[in-house]
């Protein structure tokens, strides 16, 4: 497999896998938080499809900094680093979200709790595509 298809099918296998994560959220989210713009639900819809098409971007480079990241590692990684970004620029939004979902969170109401969320959707993301596509740039030149 040439280089370019395997970057495309890397990465859209990645974004696909966002994309769905998005459009379940928009989808859903309606009957979660009714009052709130469908702004925001687009946002959404627009950040996971964003949020894929990085995890899959970054498995194409199995080292860093010269440390070896496994997918196991590196999806969980920085899909919490990608959701981090996400908990500061929508903390207001988020804290008055996360009292309404009490019955599916119980006390766990921290706009922060979508980090740990961003690990798991970056682990599941990341392993799809390395398993589909693998990971690491099979052209590259170890030498």
């Amino acid at each position: 497999m040439d280089m370019n298809s395997y970057i495309l099918k890397r990465v859209g296998i990645a974004k696909m896998i966002g994309l769905i994560i998005g459009l379940a959220a928009f989808l859903i989210m309606p009957s979660i938080w009714p009052s709130e713009s469908m702004w925001l639900r687009v946002g959404i819809l627009m950040w996971y499809t964003t949020f894929g098409a990085m995890i899959g971007v970054l498995g194409l480079f199995d080292e860093h900094l010269k440390f070896r990241m496994p997918f196991w590692f590196r999806g969980p990684v920085f899909g919490a680093w990608l959701n981090l970004v996400l908990a500061f620029l929508m903390h207001d939004k988020l804290a008055l979200l996360m009292p309404q979902l009490e019955g599916v969170l119980g006390g766990f109401q921290s706009p922060f709790w979508i980090v740990p969320e961003g690990a798991l959707l970056g682990l599941l993301i990341d392993g799809v595509a390395t398993g589909f596509a693998g990971d690491g740039m099979p052209t590259r030149n170890d030498s």
